[in-house]
Order: C-alpha cells, then structure tokens, then sequence
C-alpha cells in the first residue's frame, strides 16, 4: 500500500503541472484569436472572465488525455532514471504492479471525463454560443474583416476590400441590402466611415464616391443605376447593450447523448419516408413505360420511319420514353441527393457520440503507452516528456480529425473514425507493456533492443561491400 502511494503521489506534480501548460496554450490560442473582438466592445471584465470561463470547458476535454500522458511519461521516467525501478525489481516487484494503481485511477478518470462531455461540455458550448452571439451584437463593426463576407447585420451584408488599421477606413464597399424591401438593393462605394448614432442603436456608414443598384419591385424591368458623392447607409436594430437571448437551436457540439440519439433517429425516420416517397412516386411511371414498350419495340422493325400513323405511334412512343427518362432520372437524383444528406446527418452526430467516449478512454489509453515509454526511455526530465507525448498527440488527433472528416463524407463508419486512434495507440502500448514484462530480468530495456537492430541494419548497409568485390 505504501509503494502503491508512492508511485501515485510521483504523478500528481506532473500532471496538474503538464494539465496547466497545455490549457495555458490552448487559452493563448484562444486569446490571439477573439482578444481583438471582445476588448473592442468595451465589455465588462465579469463578461470577458465568463467568456474565458465557458471556453475552459472545452480545452480541460483535450487537455487532460494530455495530461495523463505527460504525467505516466515523466513519473515512471523518473522512477527508471533514478534506478528505483531496478530496485523494485530486485526486490520482486513487477512493473505490472506500480501501472496496476495508474491504471485504476486512469478508468475513474475516463469515466468523470465522460460525464463531463455529456453534461457540463455540452451546456458550457451552448452558453458560449449564446454569450458570443449577444457580443456580436454589441457593436458588430469590430467583427468586420476585409476580404471577408460580414453576415452580422440584421437584413444586410457587407463586403470589405482592405480596412486602414490607422484610421479604420473602409475600401472597396459592396452592401446588399434585402430587408422592408420589395427587392434587393446593391450599394458600392469607393470608401466607408462609421459612427453610432441613436445612442448606440444605429450604425451608421458614411459612403463616398459610389452607385446604387436598384430593381423596381412592381416593374422588374425597370432598373435604376444612381450615382453618388457621398452618402449615409443606416444599419438600425444595432444594439449597443449586451443583451442574452435564448436560443432553441443546438448544434452537435451543445448536445449531450440523449439528445443526439433522438436527432439521429429523426434523421433515420426521414431517410425512410423519403425512400418510401421515391417509391411511390417513381414506381407508377416505371409501370407506364413498360406498358408503353410492351409487347413490339418502339423501333420500327424495318428500322425506318415514314409519315404514317405507324411510325408517328413509334416517334411519339420515343417521345414518351426520353422525356420519362429524363424526368425520372432527375427525381432519382435529387432522391439520392436527399436520402445521403439524412445519411450524413446520422454520421456527424454519431461522429459527437463516439467522440465523448472516446477521448475520454484515451486517458486509459495513454497509460498504456506512458508507463512502459517512461521506463524504456529511463529519464525522467521534461524535455523526454514533451518529446513523446507530442509525436503522440500529433498521431492521435491526426486520426481523430482525419477520421471525423471521413465519417462525415461517408467514406468510413463513425465507429472506425473514432476509435481506431485508440486502438492503435492502445495496441502499441499493450505491446510495449508485454516485452516490459517479458525482459523484467533482463538488464537491457527493449527500447535500447530496438535501437541496436536499427544501428545493425544502419552499419551492414554503410558497410556493405561493392558488387563483384572480392576478398
């Protein structure tokens, strides 16, 4: 029981240090990217920590796998550098039993990781969409970038060519304006000014040197190109206060399980009526045709056509047959098209489903790979730490991304996209973890086998001597 505490006591430090760093990176990524828009509006330091507080959630999921790889690497890396698992060893202890204990805390923490992706997770995302939508609001000029389609404004969108950072100039205009219009009017201008008016409710755009587009609702053929030096364009329904609103609205990533399974059983039903609705439309006009062709063909058996009611019969028949073709072939179509998007639909949130569990079970995982790797690498420093658990962090989330990307075009099932990095990572640390105990008595460590097999087959090739050499 005493080795049993020492060995767990040696992964408390380096995990919660390792779990600090990497969510640290994670939340200066996340600051780089929104740091400008959210200091612009000039919100409250309650709103902005809240902000913060959300988008933890999200980065604790990812960190912690992480984490408990670092720790297992740098602990029993330490154990071995220091030569406390030799003695261990000589004492009779197997390096089975110092992962016995990891591994139990590693299922109890797979197991609070999934509830925490099913419950807190999906609510903390939801929140934050919800917060982050309220601050878009708040002032949604800061959210204008050039080269970039702004979708903020409420009836209106808006095209930026190049923004003066000094000034805040707008170049290169181009408004489409839909709402409390009969149709559409397009407005482009040379360059753009903004202000607030209306205590903050309006935006206020001062163009210069452009033209308006307009279309005449009641005569679509009456079109009005007019000119101007300067002009104001009202952006109204601008509210400079933070103001949350509920949404109804949930993605994929703002759903626990119970909720994916009654979207993907919706999905499924869908599938099925429109499969039964092609039936019942296509099936009636297959049977026309047959009836149509029966019997004779609609070519002539002579092969010729001539100007009397007979072949008129057979030119109308072809008629008949190429415009059903046609006709049908664009309802399979569209059929086709209609059934795979209730298919991907079903993917992409069995995708989420799988997700919660596993890179939960990753942190069961990576004790497979870390305690074995730790003890073969026999140093315990942080730079050995770093060095392994990026090489499988990057191995990891390749497959994971990669494979949601395929499960989501249908190419793989959600399962294999899910799964398969842990069942590699996972076999590899079986393996490693039985050739640990299969040369527990021995003085060389397998990671060192493999690297002389290398440096042999490294040498013979260096060394290997010319054809038609002799000796």
């Amino acid at each position: 029981m005493i080795l049993v505490r020492y060995v767990l006591k040696e992964h408390i430090a380096p995990f919660f240090l390792a779990l600090f760093v990497i969510t640290f990176l994670f939340v200066v990524d996340f600051l780089v990217t929104i740091l400008d828009n959210v200091l612009s509006k000039g919100l409250p330091v309650s709103t902005v920590l809240e902000i913060f507080a959300l988008n933890i959630a999200w980065m604790l999921s990812l960190s912690i796998p992480m984490a408990v790889l670092v720790a297992c690497l740098m602990a029993f890396g330490r154990l071995s550098g220091d030569q406390e698992i030799t003695a261990m060893k000589a004492a009779g202890v197997s390096p089975l039993s110092l992962m016995r204990p990891v591994l139990l805390v590693a299922v109890l923490l797979s197991e609070l990781l999934i509830l925490f992706n099913n419950w807190i997770l999906p609510e903390a995302n939801h929140r934050s969409v919800e917060l982050m939508s309220a601050v878009s609001r708040k002032k949604p000029h800061a959210f204008i970038d050039d080269k970039r389609l702004v979708t903020q404004f409420p009836g209106v969108q808006l095209w930026v060519d190049r923004i003066d950072p000094s000034t805040g100039t707008l170049y290169g205009i181009q408004i489409f304006e839909t709402e409390d219009r009969g149709s559409p009017r397009i407005v482009l201008a040379d360059s753009a000014t903004m202000d607030y008016v209306d205590h903050g409710a309006t935006l206020m755009l001062r163009l210069k040197s452009g033209e308006n587009h307009i279309v005449d609702a009641d005569e679509p053929g009456n079109y009005f190109r007019i000119r101007f030096s300067s002009e104001d364009f009202a952006v109204k329904n601008v509210d400079d206060r933070l103001e949350m609103r509920n949404r109804n609205h949930r993605s994929d990533r703002e759903m626990p399980v119970e909720m994916m399974l009654d979207v993907i059983e919706d999905a499924k039903k869908g599938e099925e009526k429109i499969i039964e609705e092609s039936k019942s439309s296509l099936f009636p006009d297959l049977v026309r045709l047959r009836e149509l062709v029966k019997g004779d063909s609609v070519v002539p058996k002579d092969g010729k056509f001539n100007l009397d009611p007979d072949s008129l019969r057979h030119i109308r028949a072809l008629r008949d047959v190429s415009m059903a073709e046609r006709t049908r072939l664009r309802l399979v179509r569209r059929t086709s098209e209609r059934a795979e998007n209730e298919r991907k639909r079903q993917a992409q949130y069995w995708v989420e489903v799988h997700k919660k569990f596993s890179t939960s079970v990753a942190c069961f995982v990576f004790v497979l790979i870390g305690a074995p790797l730790g003890i073969m690498a026999r140093k315990g420093g942080i730079g050995t730490g770093v060095v392994y658990s990026i090489a499988f962090f990057v191995l990891y989330w390749v497959c994971l991304i990669g494979g949601e990307n395929l499960a989501d075009r249908l190419i793989i099932t959600p399962e294999f996209a899910m799964w398969i990095s842990n069942v590699l990572i996972g076999t590899f640390g079986i393996f490693l973890t039985w050739k640990m105990w299969r040369d527990r008595y021995s003085g060389v460590s397998p990671l060192a086998r493999v690297t002389a097999f290398f440096r042999r087959i490294v040498f013979r090739f260096w060394h290997r001597k010319p054809k038609g050499e002799f000796k």
